[in-house]
C-alpha cells in the first residue's frame, strides 16, 4: 500500500509515517516475482494531516486500496489494459 516505487512491502504505511510523507498513496499493479515490482494499473493518493496517526493513516488508506483494487480488476477482467514495455496501458475502443 504505497505510491510506488517508494515505500515497498507489507510495512508501506509506517515507513511512510516514520518519514513523515505529507502524501501517502495506492498503488495497483501486476503481480511479478518481484515484491511490489510488477506494471503500474493505477495509483491514487491523499493528503496527510499533521495531527493524524498511523492508524489514521492505515484508515484513509485501505478505503483508497479498496476502490483502487476494484477498478483495476474491472479493468483487466474486460480486457482494457494492455502492458507493453512494463508499461499498462488503457486500450482505446
Amino acid at each position: 500500500p504505497s505510491l510506488l516505487p517508494a515505500f515497498a512491502g507489507a510495512l508501506a504505511y509506517a515507513q511512510a509515517y516514520e518519514r513523515g510523507t505529507k502524501i501517502i498513496g495506492v498503488t495497483s499493479h501486476y503481480v511479478t516475482e518481484n515484491l511490489d515490482q510488477g506494471p503500474i494499473i493505477f495509483q491514487d493518493s491523499f493528503y496527510v494531516n499533521p495531527n493524524d496517526s498511523l492508524e489514521e493513516i492505515k484508515s484513509k488508506g485501505q478505503r483508497l486500496e479498496a476502490t483502487t483494487l476494484l477498478k483495476a480488476v474491472k479493468m483487466h477482467l474486460e480486457n482494457k489494459l494492455e502492458v507493453r514495455w512494463r508499461k499498462v496501458h488503457i486500450k482505446s475502443k
